[in-house]
C-alpha cells in the first residue's frame, strides 16, 4: 500500500523532473528575456547578499506583473530555501537573506540545491509527521502536509508557466 507521503514524493520528484527537462539548455538571455513591458525579473542590487535581487511582493499590484523565467526560477527556490528553513530547519533566514543567482546556469543548480531539505525530510517523514504543525514565515504554523503541497503546486504550476515562457522565446520572431 502507498503511503501519503510516498505520494508527495511522487508528485515532489516529477515535477521536479519534468521542470529540469522544460529548462534544459537554457541561455542567460531567456532567463532575462522580458515578456512585458515592466516584467518582474532578476535584477543587480548591490544592498543584496549576491548583488542581485528580484521585485516580490505578497500582494502584487493589480494587474500581477508579468514574471521571467529567472524570476519564477528563483522564487520557486527562494521558496523551498524559505518554507524548509522555518518549518523543518532554525528558521533564521527571510527572503532578503537569500542568495540571488544571475545566470542561468547558477539559478538552475540554486533550484537543484534548493530541492534537497525538502527531499532529505521527506525521506524520513512517515504520514502522521503530515499533520504536525510547523513554524512558519508567515506568522501561523501550518501543518507539514500543508508545508509540502504548497512547495509542489509552486514548483508544478511555476513550472508549467517557465515551459509556457520558453515557447514563447522560441517564437517570439
Amino acid at each position: 500500500m502507498t503511503t501519503t507521503v510516498d505520494w508527495l514524493t511522487s508528485l515532489w520528484q516529477r515535477s521536479a523532473e519534468r521542470l529540469e527537462r522544460r529548462c534544459a539548455g537554457l541561455t542567460d538571455e531567456e532567463l532575462f528575456w522580458e515578456p512585458a513591458p515592466d516584467s518582474w525579473n532578476i535584477r543587480r542590487d548591490p544592498s543584496a547578499p549576491s548583488g542581485w535581487s528580484y521585485e516580490y511582493e505578497f500582494d502584487p499590484p493589480p494587474p500581477a506583473p508579468v514574471t521571467t523565467i529567472g524570476w519564477r526560477l528563483v522564487h520557486i527556490a527562494a521558496d523551498n530555501w524559505i518554507y524548509a528553513e522555518h518549518a523543518f530547519g532554525p528558521g533564521v533566514r527571510t527572503f532578503p537573506d537569500l542568495h540571488v543567482p544571475s545566470t542561468a546556469r547558477s539559478v538552475l543548480q540554486d533550484w537543484q540545491d534548493s530541492r534537497a531539505p525538502v527531499s532529505a525530510w521527506l525521506a524520513g517523514a512517515r504520514d502522521e509527521d503530515l499533520e504536525e504543525p510547523r513554524p512558519s514565515h508567515l506568522g501561523e504554523p501550518r501543518s507539514a502536509g500543508e508545508v509540502i503541497t504548497i512547495l509542489i503546486d509552486e514548483q508544478t504550476h511555476h513550472g508549467a508557466e517557465i515551459a509556457l515562457l520558453r515557447d514563447l522565446y522560441v517564437r517570439r520572431g
